[in-house]
């Protein structure tokens, strides 16, 4: 929650600092469109990027001379989680930002022009004046994110969890679908569901 939080405040204070419109449309479409792909599709870009044989994460830390050989990223059960939140920033951050870009166009412009005049630089407007101006906004969705605190999710560690990770990427809900329903342990499935 922490991190996706953080970043979409973050990139959504970042574009709105942007002044080219053109290249701030280009960035906004980008960060947005990993929102509209299942889970299925994104697990598949992600489980290629990380493999040790030709994922642009090795090739990119090999030439850089930061790792001698290949990592098994989804071989290594303590960088589970890492990789999840990771990935779940990558493909929700752009949805989160234009909330909080709609948030920021009801901002009064001469609140802006009043800090300029001040000598405010743009840090300062964005600390003085943007986060305290869209503050509802992001309590609203803070205590909505909170909400969701125990759904642990399926997709992602369904998708990619194997036997080297499983006792990091096992929640109930691929507990109950491989002892439970996928082995006609139904008692099982309904109260691990509960």
């Amino acid at each position: 929650i922490v991190l996706s939080f953080v970043t979409a405040i973050a990139l959504a204070l970042l574009l709105n600092e942007v002044k080219n419109v053109a290249f701030k449309k280009t960035v906004q479409t980008i960060s947005y469109l990993p929102y509209f792909i299942s889970w299925v599709i994104a697990c598949g870009i992600i489980s290629q990027a990380l493999s040790p044989e030709n994922g642009i994460v090795n090739i990119i830390l090999m030439k850089l001379h930061i790792i001698d050989q290949p990592i098994g990223w989804l071989g290594k059960g303590n960088l589970f989680w890492m990789i999840f939140g990771l990935g779940n920033v990558w493909k929700n951050v752009g949805f989160n930002a234009i909330i909080y870009l709609g948030a920021m166009t009801s901002i009064d412009p001469n609140l802006y022009e009043a800090a300029d005049i001040d000598g405010a630089g743009r840090f300062r407007k964005m600390w003085n004046i943007t986060l305290p101006c869209i503050k509802s906004t992001i309590v609203v969705l803070l205590i909505m994110n909170i909400a969701s605190i125990l759904n642990a999710g399926f997709e992602f560690q369904y998708l990619l969890g194997n036997g080297l990770n499983i006792e990091w990427s096992e929640t109930i809900d691929v507990f109950t679908l491989r002892y439970g329903i996928a082995k006609g342990n139904f008692s099982l499935a309904t109260a691990a569901g509960m």
